[in-house]
């Protein structure tokens, strides 16, 4: 019985390790692709940590933010 238990834990960890590994991933992904779109940075490198799927799908359909001259 208790030899189970471990194996749970075991897999608990390989779940929680693996979550983290996608949230930084999100992170750096959304925030690269927002800077190569004119966008914040922090934001979306927030956006991606939180919800990285969801984050790195929606900002690969964004178009770029037009920054015009200012005179």
């Amino acid at each position: 019985m208790m030899l189970l238990q471990y194996q749970d834990d075991g897999s608990r960890m390989i779940l929680v390790i693996f979550s983290l590994l996608l949230k930084i991933v999100g992170a750096v992904v959304c925030s690269s692709k927002a800077k190569e779109l004119n966008r914040s940075t922090g934001g979306w490198g927030f956006f991606g940590f939180i919800s990285p799927i969801i984050a790195m799908i929606w900002i690969h359909f964004m178009k770029p933010n037009i920054e015009w001259d200012k005179k």
